[in-house]
């Protein structure tokens, strides 16, 4: 993978955006690389995500409401590669360690701060590649 990867100019420019991001490294990278492809044919970060089956399903019929999950209509793999990671960036992303301090303060559980983690890293991801510039923590923090 590091081979191709490197024969090709453009993957090697986006695999060190990618690397930029505090908590994405060679592994997972390369896995977006793969599994994503080319992230302008994605119109959003939310494609990103419904693409990946992060994005959330609520679970009801009828009269019965029940809780909200994670679709997981997309790919296992990368969900897989992205948890690893998520539970890293947690103490070293300071976009992910906001994110983590606000779910803990509404007394979310930890798998739903881990799942939240995952998305906003592949929500980094997709910023960094559709706008072809390093990762910034300044503007991922900017409100």
């Amino acid at each position: 993978m590091d081979n191709h990867i490197g024969n090709y100019p453009s993957l090697k420019q986006n695999r060190e955006l990618l690397e930029s991001i505090p908590g994405i490294a060679g592994v997972l990278s390369s896995m977006i690389l793969g599994y994503f492809g080319d992230m302008s044919r994605f119109d959003s970060s939310k494609a990103v995500e419904a693409w990946a089956g992060l994005n959330p399903m609520l679970q009801e019929s009828g009269l019965w409401k029940g809780k909200s999950r994670i679709s997981k209509v997309g790919s296992a793999m990368i969900r897989k590669a992205l948890y690893m990671p998520a539970l890293t960036v947690m103490c070293y992303n300071p976009a992910i360690i906001a994110l983590k301090e606000r779910m803990n303060a509404r007394n979310k559980s930890g798998k739903v701060v881990v799942c939240a983690a995952m998305k906003k890293l592949l929500q980094q991801a997709y910023g960094v590649l559709k706008s072809g510039q390093v990762f910034d923590a300044g503007i991922c923090l900017a409100r």
